[in-house]
Order: C-alpha cells, then structure tokens, then sequence
C-alpha cells in the first residue's frame, strides 16, 4: 500500500470527519457486496462448464473429433469468462481498496472518535496484536501486516486470493485444450 501524508486534522472538523469516515466504510461495502456478487455469479458459470466438458468427456469419448471441436469452444469460452471475470474483480478490488486507504489516511491524524480505544485482540490462541478500536481501518490494517506472532495464514488477504481464481480457471482450460488436442493428434 502506498502512504500519503495524513489529513490534517484541521481541515476538516470532527463532524465532517465522521461522515467521511461513515461515507468511506459504506462505499467500502458496497464494493464487497459487489465482489461477492460478481465472484458468485462467475464462479457459477464456471461451474456449468466444467460440469459440461465432463458430460462431453463421458457421451462423447467415441466421437473424437466434435469431442475436440466442442472442447475447444468450452475452453474458448471459459477462458474469455475467465478474462473478463479477473479485469471485473480487479477493478472491484482496487475500489474497495481505494476507499479502505481513504479511511486509514483519515484516521492516521484524527479519528472520527476522538480518544484512542487501545485493545489487545487474540486472533488464534497464543496469538495477539494490538490496536486502537477508535480506528478500526488501522487495526483492518495492522491485522494483515507483518506483525511478530502472526502466521503467513493469518496475514492473506481474501480479496488477493480471490483474484487468483480466474487466473486458474485460465489455467486449467487451456491445460484441457492442449490435453485433449494431444490426444486427438497422437493418442487415439
């Protein structure tokens, strides 16, 4: 994450301050409500295509040839998919993104709640960090930082392994595109 400098705390007053704050948090959200969505809707699409190369792979295993051809439209369209999902869930991520930095440049200098709330928090037994709960996007923050005590597990971000998805779904059908042109060519 790129810092910039902070808000400082007299440009805006506290009132203004919350609203930002309440006005970052919602448009945070609804770009999680987005990802959600549009990773469910995707990931069921899919579903279908795999599912439907395997209904191929079984009825037509005799006839390699429309085996072939209508391996190569599945794997054509689940790549595409696959494309258009990851510039889709990018661009839904960098927003949130966006927004979550937003609220953490706020609350650098001046939190919306003026005394600072100081908590340790266990994340896993044996396991703790310490936070200010008056800024909760620093404490988001901190939780996937490299603090001492906490495992690699623990510091993975949601939405950057969500992202991945797609990148193997490319990666699977063009293995089944190449998988099934070398046994049409060579194997059969």
């Amino acid at each position: 994450m790129a810092t910039s400098p902070p808000v400082p705390a007299t440009a805006t007053s506290d009132e203004e301050r919350r609203w930002l704050h309440d006005k970052y948090e919602r448009l945070a959200s609804d770009e999680a409500s987005l990802s959600d969505a549009r990773t469910s809707y995707f990931a069921a699409i899919a579903s279908g295509l795999v599912a439907a190369f395997v209904v191929l792979v079984v009825n037509e295993l005799t006839r390699p040839l429309l085996l072939l051809v209508m391996t190569v439209l599945l794997a054509t369209f689940g790549m595409l998919l696959a494309a258009i999902w990851t510039i889709v869930l990018r661009r839904t991520v960098a927003a949130q993104t966006l927004w979550r930095e937003a609220a953490i440049l706020l609350e650098r200098d001046a939190a919306p709640v003026v005394p600072t709330v100081p908590a340790t928090v266990t994340l896993r037994p044996g396991e703790t960090i310490q936070i200010d709960l008056a800024r909760p996007y620093l404490a988001h923050e901190t939780r996937f930082t490299s603090a001492p005590g906490l495992t690699w597990t623990d510091r993975v971000r949601p939405s950057e392994l969500s992202a991945n998805v797609p990148g193997f779904l490319i990666g699977l059908w063009v293995s089944v595109l190449i998988g099934t042109t070398v046994w049409f060519f060579f194997l059969q």
